[in-house]
């Protein structure tokens, strides 16, 4: 049985796992209890808004995890090459250490929410912007145009995203190195020649 004090971060650190797995529908408030080893009765006491609550405190913790990421390796100082470079790596590591059975939760939640999921569909868009703007400030800092460095944010997100479904898809890593050779073509296409 979970302590008191670690049933919050047992149910979301449970609650990222299974999203990512499973996507926010196909995961269940009795498996996210019995995965985090939670007691029953410490759901609505930390999560009061159940199970959208926890998806959005999931969605928020992955964001802010990715956010700190980009902005780690923007602070290092790479060129954009190696910037796009890593993230790809770690990417397509991150799926085949999950032997292909789960992707990105932000992806999987992304498909399926709806109007009626406010609060996800709010951390969902707020976690990617963070993202976003991590990336086309790294691009910035390399050389790139306000405009262009928005427009390659936005589009390697996207290509990001979409590998880790194609890539849940084909049980493959394969659509990561596509997808970073691409951004890549990308980045040396938008980048000013000095």
């Amino acid at each position: 049985m979970a302590k008191v004090s670690s049933a919050r971060e047992d149910m979301l650190n449970a609650a990222v796992e299974l999203f990512r797995a499973r996507g926010y529908s196909g995961v269940g408030v009795a498996e996210l209890l019995e995965k985090s080893g939670a007691p029953r009765g410490s759901l609505y006491f930390h999560f009061p808004g159940g199970k959208e609550q926890i998806g959005a405190e999931a969605v928020r913790r992955v964001g802010a995890e990715v956010a700190s990421r980009f902005r780690d390796l923007r602070l290092s100082g790479v060129d954009m090459p190696t910037f796009v470079e890593r993230v790809f790596k770690t990417t397509a590591r991150e799926v085949k250490e999950r032997a292909y059975k789960a992707s990105c939760p932000m992806a999987a939640i992304a498909a399926e929410f709806s109007n009626e999921n406010p609060q996800l569909q709010a951390a969902v868009r707020d976690s990617f912007a963070s993202w976003e703007d991590e990336i086309a400030l790294a691009a910035m800092s390399n050389g790139f145009s306000k405009d262009n460095a928005t427009m390659f944010a936005s589009a390697m997100l996207a290509a990001m995203e979409g590998a880790f479904v194609v890539s849940k898809a084909q049980e493959s890593s394969l659509p990561h190195v596509n997808a970073s050779r691409a951004v890549l073509a990308l980045a040396m296409a938008l980048k000013p020649v000095n």
